[in-house]
Parts: structure tokens; C-alpha cells; sequence
């Protein structure tokens, strides 16, 4: 691992730009909303909570999970793939890359738990699995080492003393962030700042009497950063917006819009006349969505 993100394999290959993300959603924005392949995104990341969660493993697993599942989803289009069989290898992998591995059975098996109500469980053996992190790995470019912004966050409220209710305020930000693209799109330390930014406009920043934060006025600390405040400002405003979208957010509307996507895609193009894909990745997924059946009933919260 690089021990300066400057010269890490993030920065050189998986910092990217919003044309590039628009991109990788334009195939299935023509049978979704926007707002709605938002939600079904959220979902999916709620999935991989759930999962993660029900795995006992810590939460650095989390969102190393969600990077290499946006990742994948850069080069791949969710309709044209099963995200199910992608979550459950991005959640081994994370695990493994995380130094928390778990076994490969006890995945698989614990995925069945957590999907039964919305899929009926979860249609892949572990040699499934196995085989399919090969591609994940080969979509990912071989790149797992990711930098998260919980450090940079740390060392910041360290140096302002801010109390740990604000600590945990931002890292609850933090945690958030990961349902948007900002992982993708700007360097770990800098979502860092937004999220102690919004914990500072929102009133929840609360410093301990005679720091560096109690003394300071933090719009002059913020305008006084080698940083662009305007990037700032835009990663806080794009964090914001995944709340606007959350709030209408209910997770037992998602089985069915989901399957209205799925069913799109048959109406429009037909099982068999599924694109050709130029990577082992995306036709072993597309492949998949053959024996996966789509949820049939939506789930209780």
C-alpha cells in the first residue's frame, strides 16, 4: 500500500469525472429515472450493509465493499448484470483486503439469509462466487487498496478538539457519503472536510473548552485551508441531495421497481438478444441474470 495517497493506485486509476460516470449509467437511464436508479442503488448498498452486518465484520469492510461495487458498476450496466452475485464477491473481497477475511461457504450461506425475502435467497454456490471475483478483480484493474476519509476525519476533529458527539456526527456523514459518487470522484480528504463542514454549518460541531475549534472562528479556518472551499462546498451539497432522495426512499418499494427494470430489459431487448460484452466480466454477469429470478414481493422494513 502506498503510504501517500498522492501516489496510490486511487488517485492514478480510480479518481475519475462526472463525464465518465454519466457514461456508465447512460444504458440504464433509458428505462429508469434518475431519481429512481439512485434509489435502487441505495438499496443495494443497504444490501450490502445487511449483509456485512449479519457477517459480524467491521465497518471499514462496508465501505470498501460499496468503492468496488461503484467501481464495478463504472464499466457495467446494472440491468445488463446481477448485482446480487457483484455485492456478495465485493463483500468477500472487502473482507479479505480488509485483513477480516471470512470464509467463502459462510458468505454464501449468510447472503441466503439476507436475501430470502426479497429474492428468495441467493441462487449461486460458492464456486460461483469464487469464479466470479476473478472478474471482479480483472474489472477492478487488480487495484483493491482503498483510502477512506474516517483517518484524515479523526486527525481533524484531533487537532480542533471537537468532542466525540461531533466526531460521530461526521462519521455518520462519512458513512452516508458512500450511497453517492463522491468516492469516485474526489480525494478521500477532501469528503473529510465536507462532512466537518456540514457537522459545522448544521450546529453539531461542539469543541472542548480552550481548543483550537473553541477559540477559532471555523468560516475563517475553512476559507484559510489549502483547499478549494468550492469543492468542498459541492461534495457537501451532492452528500445533502442523497438525503433528499432517501427521505422518499422506502425499502419495500425496491423489490418492484427492481423488477420493473429486470422486465424492461426483457420487453426491450430479450433474453437472447443480450450485447455481446468485451470482458469475461460482464458476460459471466449477464450470464448469471439467466438462473437468478427477480424478486417476486416486496419486503417489510
Amino acid at each position: 500500500m502506498a503510504a501517500n495517497y498522492w501516489v496510490s493506485t486511487q488517485k492514478n486509476h480510480w479518481l475519475l469525472d462526472r463525464w465518465t460516470l454519466s457514461q456508465s449509467r447512460e444504458e440504464d437511464l433509458k428505462y429508469v429515472s434518475e431519481t429512481d436508479y439512485i434509489k435502487i442503488k441505495i438499496w443495494f448498498c443497504h444490501l450490502i450493509q445487511k449483509l456485512v452486518k449479519r457477517l459480524q465484520l467491521k465497518q471499514q469492510v462496508v465501505s470498501t465493499a460499496f468503492v468496488y461495487f461503484k467501481r464495478f458498476y463504472t464499466k457495467n450496466s446494472l440491468r445488463l448484470t446481477d448485482p446480487l452475485l457483484v455485492l456478495i464477491t465485493c463483500v468477500y473481497l472487502a473482507a479479505k483486503i480488509e485483513e477480516c477475511p471470512s470464509h467463502i461457504r459462510t458468505v454464501t450461506q449468510e447472503a441466503k439469509h439476507v436475501f430470502q425475502a426479497d429474492f428468495g435467497g441467493f441462487p449461486y454456490d460458492t464456486l460461483k462466487v469464487a469464479e466470479f471475483e476473478f472478474y471482479l478483480l480483472e474489472e477492478l484493474d487488480f487495484y483493491l487498496i482503498v483510502w477512506h476519509p474516517y483517518r484524515a476525519l479523526t486527525q481533524l476533529c484531533q487537532e480542533l478538539g471537537m468532542k466525540e458527539q461531533g466526531l460521530q456526527f461526521a462519521w455518520f456523514i462519512l458513512n452516508d457519503s458512500y450511497r453517492t459518487d463522491v468516492c469516485l470522484l474526489h480525494p478521500p480528504h477532501m469528503i473529510a472536510l465536507a462532512a466537518l463542514y456540514l457537522t459545522v454549518v448544521l450546529n453539531h460541531a461542539d469543541f472542548t473548552p480552550g481548543s483550537l475549534g473553541d477559540r477559532t472562528d471555523m468560516r475563517q479556518w475553512f476559507a484559510d485551508l489549502n483547499v478549494q472551499i468550492e469543492t468542498v462546498v459541492e461534495i457537501s451539497q451532492e452528500i445533502l441531495s442523497i438525503y433528499e432522495v432517501w427521505a422518499d426512499w422506502k425499502e419495500e418499494k425496491m423489490p418492484a421497481l427492481w423488477k420493473e427494470l429486470k422486465s424492461k430489459q426483457l420487453t426491450s431487448t430479450g433474453p437472447s438478444a443480450l450485447p455481446s460484452s468485451s470482458t469475461a466480466a460482464t458476460s459471466t454477469a449477464i450470464s448469471a441474470t439467466a438462473t437468478v429470478s427477480t424478486p417476486a414481493s416486496s419486503s417489510s422494513s
